[in-house]
């Protein structure tokens, strides 16, 4: 079944060890681009930022960083 929201598709990728939360504050200029860019050289996890500075969303990304998650995030529809 295909996922209803992102929310929904990141709490998987949590559930099956494919996402780390960032907790600590990070800027959003420069500073996520600069993690993220570490992890999908890396072929890390996708990455949720739970506390982004001066912002009142939380920020994801790498969810499609390597072919086992997006084949993961897509396994129901593919």
């Amino acid at each position: 079944m295909p996922y209803r929201s992102l929310r929904e598709a990141v709490l998987d990728l949590e559930r099956n060890g494919m996402l780390l939360r960032i907790r600590e504050e990070v800027d959003p200029n420069l500073e996520i681009a600069e993690i993220h860019r570490q992890v999908f050289e890396r072929q890390g996890p996708a990455l949720l930022f739970e506390r982004v500075k001066g912002s009142p969303f939380q920020a994801v990304s790498n969810i499609y960083g390597t072919f086992r998650q997006t084949e993961f995030l897509f396994r129901h529809t593919l």
